[in-house]
């Protein structure tokens, strides 16, 4: 059985856990060491069974608590080459540090995992598909655009986590720089709410049976807007059936159970 938990999914801070029969996954620390711990007790996760953290990409929002709580915690962090060379820099690398390449899977605590490089304005940003079993768990949480490359490691997933960030009206509306406006609307920014509604009918399959959206802004998104959006986009596609949550930046989830047995009739899951 996979255990998949969200401490928290926002612009302040995002982190994820995914936990087996040999111990857990922490992906992403945007929050402080305490507020890590913090979260994982409201879910009921001992940090004893954490074996491994992956970093998605160096911004702060993914990577404040990494130094810290991989250091208490004395396991190793999991980024690209690139990305380890930014923290190094900034002396926010922990004492235990695995670098990998985009493309080359590499396995820990039972999970086989496997990075793709996504566009996002960072140093060398990427998302994971993360396999135990038959069970397959997605995650793209940072990215401008749904190339070629992401489609093809996000469909057919078990449990898909993609970000659903802003709505193009209020934020052309919204009092930001222009600078940041463009940023963010750029294809090495955010996803909006239209892309990821467009995309999620391609990455959908018969074996998805749970969807949750991430990484929403606070200032140019709603998120009763984006349930509604994407419940009505389910609806069209006959999938009202899957577990579908919009991820929050205060709030934790789960554990959602994933059989790693897959088995196309079940799924089991539980939320705090």
């Amino acid at each position: 059985m996979v255990k998949l938990s969200v401490l928290g999914s926002g612009s302040r801070g995002n982190a994820l856990v995914i936990a087996g029969d040999e111990g857990a996954i922490i992906v992403d620390m945007g929050f402080s060491r305490r507020e890590l711990l913090k979260r994982l007790e409201q879910l009921g996760i001992d940090p004893g069974i954490l074996r491994v953290a992956l970093l998605t990409h160096e911004h702060d929002d993914h990577s404040k608590g990494c130094r810290v709580f991989c250091n208490d915690l004395r396991i190793p962090l999991c980024t690209t080459s690139p990305t380890a060379a930014y923290l190094r820099r900034r002396d926010k690398l922990p004492d235990q540090v695995f670098e990998f390449e985009p493309g080359c899977d590499f396995q820990f605590a039972g999970f086989e995992i496997s990075p793709f490089a996504v566009q996002h304005d960072a140093a060398s940003p990427v998302g994971f598909v993360i396999r135990r079993g038959n069970c397959t768990i997605g995650i793209a949480t940072d990215l401008g655009d749904v190339n070629a490359l992401a489609k093809q490691r996000l469909c057919d997933c078990n449990a898909l986590i993609i970000e659903s960030n802003y709505d193009a009206k209020m934020l052309r509306d919204s009092d930001r720089q222009l600078y940041l406006k463009q940023r963010i609307l750029g294809r090495h920014g955010h996803l909006d709410n239209m892309v990821a509604l467009e995309v999620i009918g391609e990455l959908l399959t018969a074996r998805t049976s749970v969807l949750m959206l991430a990484h929403l802004s606070r200032e140019c998104n709603n998120p009763e807007l984006v349930r509604s959006l994407f419940e009505r986009k389910l609806s069209q596609l006959g999938r009202s059936d899957l577990r579908f949550e919009v991820l929050r930046q205060e709030q934790t989830l789960g554990p959602v159970e994933l059989d790693d047995n897959f088995s196309e009739t079940e799924v089991a899951y539980a939320a705090n």
